[in-house]
């Protein structure tokens, strides 16, 4: 708190330009300035505003700038993030990602067509099956040329890398990029929603026509899911239909099972093993879900045999729009 006192001020004008006219008043005179002195004193309070600027609109406007088909545009928006938003509050934050975010998922689908294209002109389409799945873990690259190595290095620091789907390698994003430039400046939703989604990529989830995590972590994606949802009901818009996207394509498949990895056993028409864990585990582990509202009825229909229900079932969750409809 800041006190002005605005007699004093006029005194010391006074002393300045009429000392010998003051120097002549008497006690009553000083007794009487000091009694006006205490009551003309006026307390001051003043405040510190700190405005909070939202660089997303400078943000923006940089990124938009960058080219979409080079892969150094991914770093360079990275750094500015960071540059930009380092006194911004979290929300501000998760506006800035989210305009990474397109960038980003332009720059994988622009790379992946050079991509497939430098296969196609050169005719070397194993060029880089020694670099796929180092992201995802299947592969250490031990194998790999050092130039091979090299440019598997470059594509990770701007988050990037190989994958290879059914004998056919792609760019992919490897998300671990977004730890080091964005974890520590986002919402802790955003930040939970992003830490799942790089697990998630990591282990994929299908391949060749048949999932290659178990059932049961199939069902436990669906549940973080759907209490990531129920936690989260006002979450961005962009990346909450994609969650519930992804929720629906794991339910699809958890409920009909895969060519490769079916739901019955092809010779004994039961019920595999790993499907039964799977149902087991969400009815009794994760009862008060919606996940297992669906499960129970119709794994009761198929531990009675009763196809009918089951057809009915899924045909009910189909046109509630639950899971996809199977065209094939």
């Amino acid at each position: 708190m800041k006190t002005t006192n605005l007699y004093s001020v006029f005194f010391l004008l006074l002393l300045t330009f009429s000392s010998g006219l003051l120097f002549s008043c008497g006690g009553t005179d000083q007794k009487e300035a000091t009694e006006s002195n205490e009551t003309d004193s006026v307390t001051v309070e003043t405040e510190t505003v700190v405005e909070i600027v939202n660089p997303s609109e400078e943000y923006q406007t940089f990124v938009s700038a960058l080219d979409t088909t080079k892969m150094s545009s991914s770093k360079q928006a990275a750094e500015k993030f960071q540059e930009l938003y380092a006194s911004a509050t979290p929300e501000q934050a998760d506006e800035g990602f989210l305009i990474f975010d397109k960038l980003y998922t332009s720059l994988a689908y622009n790379l992946d067509e050079q991509h497939y294209k430098n296969g196609e002109q050169s005719g070397q389409y194993d060029k880089y099956d020694q670099i796929a799945g180092i992201y995802n873990g299947y592969n250490d690259g031990k194998d790999a040329s050092p130039e091979i190595m090299a440019y598997h290095k470059e594509l990770a620091s701007h988050g990037f890398g190989i994958g290879m789907v059914e004998g056919s390698t792609f760019i992919l994003q490897n998300r671990d990029f977004l730890k080091e430039y964005f974890y520590d400046k986002i919402s802790e939703p955003l930040q939970k929603y992003l830490v799942q989604k790089n697990k998630e990529a990591k282990e994929m989830f299908a391949s060749d026509g048949g999932l290659i995590i178990s059932p049961t972590r199939l069902a436990e994606r669906i549940i973080w899911a759907e209490n990531f949802i129920k936690e989260n009901p006002d979450f961005y818009s962009e990346l909450m239909d994609e969650l519930k996207g992804s929720k629906k394509i794991y339910l699809t498949y958890l409920l009909e099972g895969m060519d490769n990895t079916p739901l019955f056993d092809y010779q004994t028409k039961e019920i595999t093993q790993d499907f039964q864990e799977a149902y087991q585990t969400v009815t009794s582990s994760y009862s008060d879900t919606e996940t297992a509202a669906i499960i129970k009825p119709y794994y009761e229909a198929i531990k009675n045999k009763n196809t009918k229900k089951q057809e009915e079932l899924m045909a009910k969750y189909q046109a509630e729009g639950k899971i996809y409809k199977n065209e094939y």
